[in-house]
């Protein structure tokens, strides 16, 4: 009987440690950081015209060590896990995501990409009639997965700069911030992805659809 007990109990044990050792957890996560619409862009009017404007790539201004990091991931006890993009440069990814906001919206944009520092004495007329530049001042996810929840928590601020190619004049800046909270039974990359990619689509939402924006902008238009 005891012979039997001592077997039974060496067995759960194995099961235990090959449970443990086959939920280990990553050395690092990835997430496709993109554009995922949150609202029904609504297209510019337009008067017939195509006008081309170059969105330049934007600066990275977060206050972190690694610029590569977009956030971490504490399961339990244990140390941070790292979240990386998958494909791109976190600073890229966003500025892909303007791109591919802007083009739905109607805007013909240029295939460059050029680097802007953001100063009027630095535009160049080859742009086109409009160059819009900015910064990343925030982009994290966060995770704290625990034995009964997991909770994520998002936040991005992004800041853009509106000039005039022609004139060399900034005629616009704005800045935007969004977050999120979920709380989850499950952990999984994708609501990570999902809860990322939210706050940047939103972030970029209200600056691009803002009325302020566009009526700026379309006045820049109509000069040309």
């Amino acid at each position: 009987m005891g012979g039997h007990r001592k077997a039974k109990g060496l067995w759960l044990l194995s099961l235990a440690l090959l449970v443990v050792s086959g939920c280990s957890a990553p050395q690092l996560y990835n997430i496709n950081m993109r554009y995922e619409p949150t609202r029904d862009v609504q297209p510019i009017p337009k008067d017939g015209r195509q006008y081309r404007i170059t969105v330049s790539s934007l600066i990275d201004q977060r206050k972190v060590t690694d610029t590569v990091l977009i956030g971490q991931v504490i399961r339990g006890g244990g140390a941070p896990i790292p979240i990386l993009p998958r494909y791109v440069k976190p600073v890229d990814a966003v500025t892909a995501a303007l791109r591919s906001l802007m083009t739905q919206a109607g805007y013909a944009i240029a295939p460059d990409r050029p680097a802007w520092d953001l100063q009027e004495a630095t535009i160049r007329p080859e742009w086109g009639i409009l160059v819009v530049g900015g910064t990343v001042d925030e982009l994290d996810i966060g995770c704290r997965d625990q034995l009964t929840q997991t909770s994520y928590n998002a936040r991005a601020r992004v800041t853009l700069v509106f000039a005039d190619c022609r004139n060399k004049r900034i005629f616009y800046l704005v800045s935007a911030e969004s977050s999120s909270q979920l709380d989850h039974i499950l952990f999984s990359e994708e609501r990570l992805e999902s809860q990322l990619n939210g706050v940047l689509s939103d972030v970029l939402e209200k600056i691009i659809e803002a009325p302020e924006m566009n009526q700026r902008v379309q006045e820049v238009l109509r000069q040309s």
